[in-house]
């Protein structure tokens, strides 16, 4: 009689687990992002795309089975159903709970629901069909609370993201060393003081020495690495070197890092032969000393402004698309070349056009080049 009433029993066990296992149905590998390089929808894969911020979730009629969705969603997370803002996360996991019935009501007349998830650091969200009216959360509490509260929505953390944040840090101090050496400055009065030949003319005509040279070009190389490998996507070659599936391990990425630099030293040193050599074909140095001396004073605010911004990124991504970050960062730094030549138009006497040809070969061609190197 016991031997029956143990054999009830795990037919009875294995039913009711066989039934809470059917109740919640992960839809993980439902999960997709929108890649620019095919203009379109692919699946998520962590380790491929370690900086996705934005989840698509694609559901047609037959997919809607049980009593609806529910998705965890981290703090600060938007959730969109056909781009209609429903929620937004005020904590950390927070449940939202859409009815079949209200998605069903959504998706007559085209037949799916798409759902969007916006999160503001990355983490990944987790969606489940459920077959119960009560959270997933509730009924797994005893079992699974510790994975909920630690373990569940981990920010994925890709070696190549750490190596970014090394990088990073590692800019930053060489930046403050190569400044310390070469007496660049740093502070608030000379940065505003930069800006002085854009509005009221240069008041200080002090040349760079041949230290303070090498350590702003150093700098310029190292602040331009950083942003290229962090944010550059152009259609050329750099989209292959700052991808993730070439930056597998700590040697890549410094390979990498180091082809970016060269390709900055030299785009750096064509700039200022063609300044030098165009100065001597205008027979007038001063063109090319003023020149070199403007894009020094504006260039250095842009380095120190880009390695405060990138430093920042790393650490905690702001709630921005990585697509707005990079236009923003290639359309200022083509913004810069018309700060130039407006500084240096207010303290030459050369005729417009021939100074706008000027500007042409040496400012405005290469950053638009270099623009589209990094932009795409």
């Amino acid at each position: 009689m016991s031997r029956i009433i143990k054999i009830s029993l795990l037919i009875i066990l294995f039913f009711s687990t066989k039934n809470f296992a059917s109740n919640f149905y992960s839809l993980e590998d439902k999960w997709m992002i929108y890649d620019d390089a095919v203009s379109g929808f692919v699946p998520y894969v962590p380790e491929q795309h370690p900086f996705t911020k934005n989840f698509y979730m694609l559901l047609h009629v037959e997919d809607l089975s049980g009593l609806g969705i529910e998705i965890l969603l981290p703090d600060g997370a938007a959730v969109f159903i056909n781009n209609q803002l429903q929620d937004v996360a005020k904590g950390k996991n927070n449940k939202i709970f859409f009815n079949n019935d209200e998605l069903l009501d959504r998706v007559k007349k085209s037949g799916e629901v798409l759902i969007v998830v916006n999160t503001v650091q990355g983490d990944h969200p987790t969606a489940y069909l459920a077959d119960k009216p009560y959270s997933y959360r509730t009924i797994t509490k005893k079992t699974q609370e510790e994975n909920f509260n630690e373990g569940l929505i981990v920010r994925h953390d890709s070696s190549y993201r750490s190596m970014l944040l090394m990088w990073s840090i590692i800019v930053f101090v060489l930046v403050g060393v190569f400044s310390r050496i070469g007496g660049l400055k740093t502070g608030t009065d000379n940065i505003l003081k930069s800006f002085e030949g854009v509005t009221l003319g240069r008041s200080d005509d002090t040349k760079m020495n041949t230290l303070q040279l090498i350590m702003f070009l150093f700098s310029f190389a190292l602040v331009g690495s950083l942003s290229m490998m962090l944010f550059g996507k152009g259609d050329i070659w750099l989209s292959e070197v700052n991808s993730p599936e070439l930056n597998r391990n700590m040697s890549e990425f410094f390979i990498n890092v180091f082809y970016v630099i060269l390709a900055i030293f030299a785009f750096v040193a064509f700039r200022l032969f063609v300044i030098y050599f165009l100065g001597n074909i205008f027979s007038n140095s001063q063109v090319s000393s003023v020149h070199s001396l403007e894009f020094y004073k504006l260039t250095w605010v842009y380095v120190l402004f880009y390695l405060f911004l990138c430093v920042l990124w790393t650490l905690n991504p702001f709630y921005i698309s990585w697509d707005f970050m990079r236009n923003f960062i290639g359309i200022a730094f083509f913004l810069k070349s018309f700060l130039v030549y407006i500084a240096v138009s207010k303290q030459v006497n050369l005729r417009f056009n021939y100074l706008f040809s000027y500007f042409c070969a040496t400012e405005f061609l290469p950053s638009l080049l270099a623009v589209k190197v990094f932009i795409g």
